[in-house]
């Protein structure tokens, strides 16, 4: 009796790992196609350029995520799959640029000049919030100061 127990536990557990099988099986084709889809996301279409491998429509876009999926069933990570992109078609492929190098100054360039305009018009705000300065009040000759004005003012009226 404990024989054909244990014997019914296995094949039930034989069973239930097959049926598991078999639905992460389709699982994993639905999240093979979300990565898929990811990854062609982040590459450029050699073919249009102006948008990624996964709105493409281009015979060699379709290559491409072919290529993605095969290498993804492999094993290959993500890393992997666009170092052998960037291998194979340079930098350029890549959509985003990565952020070390060049790719470092280009990814901080947005917020340095957010920062920089932050800056421009927090200084304008204040210099326009700011008391206006008093106009300096024309200094009053003195004596001696009179004096040549007068001077100059009798051999103006000479000259004419």
């Amino acid at each position: 009796m404990r024989r054909t127990t244990a014997g019914l536990i296995a094949i039930l557990a034989c069973v239930a790992a097959a049926l598991a099988a078999g639905s992460a099986w389709a699982m994993s084709e639905q999240e093979l196609d979300q990565r898929v889809l990811e990854i062609s996301d982040q590459l450029r279409c050699p073919t249009c350029q102006a948008i990624s491998v996964k709105d493409s429509e281009a015979a060699f876009s379709r290559q491409i995520r072919d290529k993605v999926r095969s290498m993804l069933r492999e094993g290959k990570t993500e890393e992997e799959i666009r170092a052998y992109f960037v291998s194979s078609y340079g930098e350029w492929i890549l959509r985003a640029p990565k952020k070390e190098g060049v790719g470092l100054l280009l990814w901080s360039l947005p917020f340095a000049a957010i920062v920089l305009a932050g800056g421009l018009i927090a200084w304008r705000l204040r210099r326009a919030t700011q008391k206006p300065r008093p106009e300096p009040t024309p200094a009053t000759p003195d004596d001696a100061g009179k004096a040549r004005i007068e001077r100059d003012l009798r051999r103006f009226e000479r000259g004419f």
